[in-house]
């Protein structure tokens, strides 16, 4: 077995390059580490290869010899705050910032150590923190673009826009080819509601940085909330060619693509997106909808299924589900599915009136009632709720239940057909003969030409035998 030389290495190590250009194989490497841990490498050169590791982003590795650093250099405020920053982009806030205070310990006037606590501080929740590492910064520095940047992230984490759109235009009238102040004001804009200013920032953040994903990804997010879907579509393919493994791109052009009801080819985009991100709850439930509205129900039931298995308490899969399973009259399947749904939504109108739908459907009068009543608690100025209570009650054989419902309707103001035609069914079955045709004929005012408000034909009561006495009597006065 061969080992790697270390004395040797450190006499041909390139001190005016300082090994920049050198690349080293995975065995070299570890024994390097090993080296270090022995005490064979100088902190210099420990501290070269961890910045090796940085370039090339191998985060991991560099703070394998960032620990044995801050071992041999324990005084070092750079070596503690290179520690910091490392843990920092792998996600180890609470160790980035102990990592930090030790450097703070060392040399408390350090200007760039308190931006980066102070993200840090940003990256753990504690804006308030934050804010003062910045200030403090600022206050030593007062042109630090860095702190007043980083300022500006942080007002942004705490919903404070307008303040950070300042900060931004600051930065802006500094260096107007600032791309990262324009991509930042972009975001501000975003939640300001200022879509056009935010598109026009993006569009300049893309000028200078046309390779930017985020910044075309997110102008199709604004683009799709504008309704301009093919452009979206345009700007999520523009990041797609940068990064084709942009999982929120996928997902994102996809439902723009079901926007424009190209059901096709949002599929593909929801199974792009899974096959990055197979748990990804929300792709599941759209690529069902995708399939729903594609009249592929099965599938769809399929997408559902794999969303609620992900997510149990998925009210809205659950309700897509049901509704799938109604579409192909599997409304057993369905009533379960809605059953289920409304106990994670109870104040969901739309799951109680596709619950007394398919009760209705299934004869089940009193249940049905019982839900549709539940719409009417949440909504009780629904006219066309009450009108389909009306058309309940009277199946159930509550005749005047089912008039005061219809009347109700029609209190409202909505001059819906089919309360007309319930009013004068009830009056009907009350042997009502009046009252009766006095309904008919408003309903032929009303529906000349006998359709429903969804233009559906209503059916023709004097073609029912039961009440062909009453107009029999009419034609005979």
């Amino acid at each position: 077995m061969s080992y790697f030389d270390f004395d040797d290495y450190e006499e041909n190590w390139d001190e005016s390059g300082r090994g920049s250009d050198r690349s080293y194989s995975d065995k070299e490497l570890s024994e390097l580490l090993q080296a270090a841990r022995q005490g064979s490498l100088s902190t210099d050169t420990i501290e070269e290869i961890a910045g090796y590791h940085l370039e090339k982003n191998n985060f991991e590795e560099a703070l394998k010899f960032l620990d044995v650093l801050v071992e041999r250099a324990p005084y070092s405020a750079d070596a503690w705050e290179r520690k910091g920053l490392v843990l920092n982009n792998l996600g180890r806030y609470e160790q980035a910032l102990a990592a930090f205070e030790q450097a703070e310990a060392l040399n408390p006037a350090d200007l760039e150590l308190l931006i980066n606590k102070g993200i840090t501080l940003d990256n753990l929740g504690d804006i308030e923190g934050a804010m003062s590492c910045l200030d403090t910064a600022l206050s030593m520095d007062p042109e630090n673009e860095d702190a007043l940047f980083n300022k500006g992230i942080a007002l942004e984490h705490t919903g404070k826009y307008h303040e950070a759109v300042f900060i931004f235009n600051e930065l802006l009238s500094r260096d107007e080819e600032n791309e990262a102040a324009w991509y930042e004001l972009g975001y501000c804009y975003d939640f300001l509601e200022n879509l056009e200013e935010s598109l026009r920032c993006y569009d300049r953040a893309i000028d200078l940085a046309p390779f930017n994903h985020n910044a075309w990804y997110n102008r199709g997010i604004i683009l799709n909330r504008m309704g301009a879907y093919r452009k979206a579509i345009e700007s999520y393919d523009f990041a797609l060619a940068i990064d084709e493994g942009f999982a929120s791109a996928w997902y994102n052009k996809g439902n723009s693509c079901a926007n424009l009801k190209w059901f096709e080819e949002a599929i593909d985009c929801f199974r792009k997106t899974i096959e990055m991100e197979p748990d990804d709850v929300h792709a599941w439930h759209n690529l069902g909808n995708a399939y729903e509205e594609n009249d592929q129900f099965t599938e769809a039931i399929d997408s559902y299924s794999r969303a609620i298995s992900i997510s149990p308490r998925n009210f809205e899969s659950l309700f897509g589900r049901g509704s799938a399973h109604e579409s192909l009259k599997n409304y057993v399947s369905a009533l379960n599915d809605y059953s289920a749904a409304v106990l994670y939504a109870p104040d969901s109108t739309e799951l109680w009136y596709a619950k007394a739908d398919v009760e209705f459907e299934l004869g089940q009068i009193d249940s049905a009632l019982l839900s549709i009543g539940n719409v009417l608690r949440l909504d009780p100025g629904n006219a066309t709720a009450w009108v389909d209570f009306a058309e309940i009650n009277l199946e159930a054989g509550r005749y005047e239940e089912g008039l005061h419902a219809a009347e109700r309707a029609i209190d409202i103001g909505d001059r819906l057909p089919e309360a007309y035609f319930f009013i004068a069914e009830a009056h009907l079955l009350r042997k009502d003969r009046d009252n009766a045709l006095e309904a008919l004929r408003k309903l032929s005012v009303i529906a000349p030409d006998g359709r429903d408000s969804d233009g559906n034909p209503l059916p023709d009561l004097t073609s029912y035998r039961e009440y062909r006495w009453v107009f029999k009597q009419g034609r005979e006065e």
